[in-house]
């Protein structure tokens, strides 16, 4: 769901580009890395400026930095004995191309000027220059002015005031404290102006009298505490306010009203406890408010009534304690309602009525312990419904009455003890259900019944003791079924019959004995099957005859003694086998050809005349049991990479006990 962005943000991104290219051309052909580094500063520069919250940004500026300076870094040049801290020494002293218009109209000392290859427009960038003040040798012309990054305190009155036709205007971490109310005076092309990361605490009223094209306004990252109401007055045009991230504790009930373009209003990390009841009442075209992060107690009705046009309301980690009956609406245009970390306990039966388009809705991380029937039957287009992390312990019927489209079902650590049969009926188009963290012991015959395009289920971490016939039955869609982190002992006869298209079932970390040979009966599909963790000690070769499409199998960290070889040719398709940490002694005397990886670690093996065979066949294919993998660990960090060692570490004869089979010279085996 990615915000739509504005033309400009494309074009400037476009520009940035360009710069970034320059740069290149200039290390590559004339070897002048100081320079080429100032093209790359204000390609960064103008791609962090983009006004959009889409996530180009991020990978604009990485994508520019980085093609940019590994080339120019790579091309030393004469001039990088010059002092960096000279700002009169950041501009080449020769004119290039399209620069300051062939010295037509002189660029501010310190700063770069750059004109645009496809229109008229100068664009002059003097970030980080160390200014303790806006310079007055600014061009006339300038369209876009970076000073961003610099040491000003105060903007006094007509600071920018010969710069009729400036469009674009960066201020952001500039060390600012106050602005003169006539700061901006003359501005009258203004569209986008930032201000974030400063210090301001107070603006004058009438600050922006002078700006009326203004359409984005970033504020964010300051220390306000208060606003006028006329601060915005007459600016009609802006579509984009930031004021996230400040002290605000109230907001005049008029101060918003004249923005009657306003189509994405940044509130979030704030300390707002009230809402009042006409803020918002102009901002008929407003699509996006984010109000995360502030300390509402109570949503009122019709607070939200004027804005038929919203698209997303963000309300999370708030202390939000009550939402009133119909407090939406009015909203019929809302996709998007995130109400997750707050105070909630219940939910009225008309919380969320009138949001007939709603498609996501996030409950997580609050306290509700009851769902009554009814409480979403308004939601009929609802996609996705996230209740984990509040108190949820019985779920009773017909309590998703109404949710026909929904595909995503989160009740992860609610501590889930009786979900009755009927309680997901109706959910048609269901097709993930996540119930990781209940405590079920197990689950209620046919709990799921009916749900035909479920293809995951979550179930790990529920306390269940054993899987019964009748649990996934009508489930002939299901894909993944995730069981790891419980206790069961017992799997039922023919528990997974009816799940011929499964293909992932994960099993690791139970408390199983045994399997049988009609324990998989009916998964001709599978894939992933994954036992590791648990106590097997043996199981019949026929056990695994039904999984013919199986690639994946992983056994280790049972207590398994041997497999047999017929075992593991029946799996025509295997290509990785994990046997690491059982009490096996006896190798395998042939590997079948469909194999890439075998695991062996943490065994007995018995490296007599009896593992000659396995020996001589893994040192003419090394790659089928690599001495060692790195593979992305899990955990906190599941991002690391790990390494994983694969001894194969014999524990007889006692001659060559502790050396790897591999290690083993020829001599030992003389005589088999």
């Amino acid at each position: 769901m990615v915000r739509q962005q504005e033309s400009h943000a494309l074009v400037r991104f476009g520009k940035a580009a360009l710069f970034c290219l320059l740069a290149l051309a200039l290390a590559v052909f004339e070897c002048r890395a100081r320079w080429a580094l100032q093209y790359i500063e204000c390609a960064v520069n103008m791609a962090e400026s983009s006004p959009s919250r889409s996530g180009m940004t991020p990978f604009a500026v990485l994508l520019l930095y980085t093609l940019g300076t590994s080339v120019v870094l790579g091309n030393p040049n004469k001039d990088e004995s010059r002092p960096s801290d000279d700002p009169s020494l950041s501009v080449d002293p020769k004119p290039t191309e399209k620069t300051s218009a062939q010295n037509s109209n002189p660029c501010a000392k310190g700063c770069t000027c750059i004109q645009d290859d496809f229109s008229t427009e100068l664009n002059v960038y003097c970030s980080t220059r160390n200014f303790t003040q806006v310079p007055v040798d600014l061009p006339l012309s300038t369209c876009s002015l970076w000073l961003d990054g610099n040491l000003f305190t105060n903007l006094p009155a007509g600071a920018f005031e010969k710069l009729s036709n400036l469009e674009f205007l960066n201020l952001q971490s500039s060390q600012l404290v106050s602005l003169d109310v006539h700061a901006f005076r003359s501005l009258n092309n203004l569209a986008h102006l930032h201000l974030e990361r400063n210090n301001i605490r107070s603006l004058p009223s009438f600050l922006f009298q002078g700006t009326p094209k203004l359409a984005s306004l970033s504020l964010n990252n300051n220390l306000l505490f208060r606003i006028d109401d006329r601060l915005f007055a007459g600016l009609s045009h802006m579509w984009l306010l930031n004021l996230g991230w400040n002290s605000l504790s109230v907001l005049p009930e008029t101060v918003l009203q004249d923005l009657h373009a306003l189509r994405e209003l940044i509130l979030a990390g704030n300390r707002l406890a009230y809402l009042q009841p006409q803020l918002f009442q102009g901002l008929s075209e407003l699509k996006e408010l984010d109000l995360t992060g502030n300390y509402l107690k109570v949503i009122k009705a019709n607070v939200f009534l004027k804005l038929s046009k919203l698209q997303k309301l963000y309300l999370g980690q708030n202390q939000i304690v009550t939402v009133a009956p119909r407090a939406f609406a009015g909203m019929k245009s809302l996709r998007w309602l995130d109400l997750s970390r707050n105070r909630l306990t219940v939910l009225h039966d008309e919380t969320f009525s009138g949001l007939q388009s709603l498609h996501v809705l996030r409950l997580s991380n609050n306290s509700i312990s009851t769902l009554r029937a009814g409480t979403f039957r308004d939601l009929q287009y609802l996609e996705e419904l996230c209740l984990c992390h509040n108190q949820i312990r019985v779920l009773g019927v017909r309590v998703f009455e109404g949710l026909g489209h929904l595909e995503v079902l989160n009740l992860e650590n609610n501590r889930l003890h009786e979900a009755r049969f009927g309680t997901f009926t109706g959910l048609n188009h269901l097709a993930v259900i996540k119930l990781t963290g209940s405590c079920f012991h197990s689950l209620p015959d046919q709990v799921f019944k009916g749900l035909s395009k479920l293809h995951s289920i979550h179930l790990d971490r529920s306390c269940l003791t054993k899987v019964s016939a009748q649990s996934f039955i009508g489930l002939s869609g299901l894909r993944r079924l995730f069981l790891q982190h419980n206790n069961i002992s017992l799997v039922e006869r023919q528990s997974f019959v009816e799940l011929q298209r499964l293909q992932q079932l994960d099993l690791r970390f139970n408390q199983l004995k045994s399997i049988t040979s009609s324990t998989f009966y009916g998964l001709k599909n599978l894939e992933y099957l994954l036992l590791s963790g648990n106590s097997i000690r043996s199981f019949p070769s026929e056990a695994l005859m039904p999984l013919q499409h199986l690639s994946w199998l992983d056994l280790s960290g049972n207590n398994l003694e041997f497999i047999l070889n017929s075992t593991i040719y029946m799996l025509p398709r295997l290509r990785y086998l994990n046997l690491k940490d059982n009490v096996m002694v006896n190798l395998p005397v042939s590997i079948p050809d469909s194999l890439d990886q075998l695991w062996l670690s943490g065994n007995n093996w018995k490296c007599d005349c009896s593992a000659k065979p396995f020996r001589d066949f893994i040192l003419q294919k090394p790659q089928l049991v690599p001495l060692q993998v790195e593979m992305l660990g899990e955990g906190e960090e599941p991002h690391t990479l790990v390494t994983i060692h694969n001894n194969i570490t014999c524990a007889s004869p006692l001659s060559v006990s502790g050396l790897d089979l591999r290690n083993v010279g020829s001599e030992h085996f003389q005589g088999c």
